[in-house]
């Protein structure tokens, strides 16, 4: 039986009464009612879930735990730079620090990093986790991207001061 009515176009209300129905399948009479049953509860659920991976979640939190405690032992010390930077030059003897406020800019830079690094960090770890995806290169890049930040925050607090360059230069 045909249906006279005009079918709706895109964006169009569809008249009155008018029922869209799927076109029947050919092939479906030909399908035996066992075949038509699915044999995997879970397929039918959505995707099946991912196995949940312990040692790659032990792993991350080991590393999660090890960069809470590198952090909590070296933000403070970078915020007090100034004062390890003095340390250092009154032990080698070579006189003041020249470099002005750059070495409390370096250590607050450094310091700040670290911590938004280590947020980032835990953050995207615990959702990798979540999703029982491979998280534990996460920690590790960050830690690394962490370290790289901090030793070039130094460096440039270091260089900032002429006194230092050349007494470098001339030894």
């Amino acid at each position: 039986m045909a249906d006279d009515r005009p079918t709706p176009r895109y964006g169009e209300l569809a008249p009155e009464g008018w029922v869209w129905s799927p076109p029947a399948d050919p092939h479906a009479a030909e399908v035996d009612d066992t075949q038509q049953e699915d044999p995997d509860p879970q397929a039918t659920e959505g995707t099946p879930a991912k196995p949940y991976r312990v040692v790659d979640a032990s792993i991350s939190v080991f590393l999660l735990v090890t960069a809470v405690m590198f952090s909590s032992s070296s933000v403070p010390s970078l915020f007090g730079l100034r004062s390890t930077i003095d340390m250092f030059y009154a032990d080698r003897g070579l006189g003041e620090y020249g470099g002005g406020s750059a070495v409390d800019i370096a250590g607050a830079v450094a310091a700040i990093a670290q911590l938004v690094l280590l947020a980032a960090t835990i953050w995207i770890t615990v959702r990798l986790i979540g999703q029982r995806r491979r998280s534990w290169p996460v920690p590790l890049l960050m830690g690394a991207l962490a370290l790289i930040v901090t030793f070039g925050c130094l460096v440039l607090a270091l260089v900032a001061d002429p006194g230092l360059l050349t007494s470098i230069s001339s030894s």
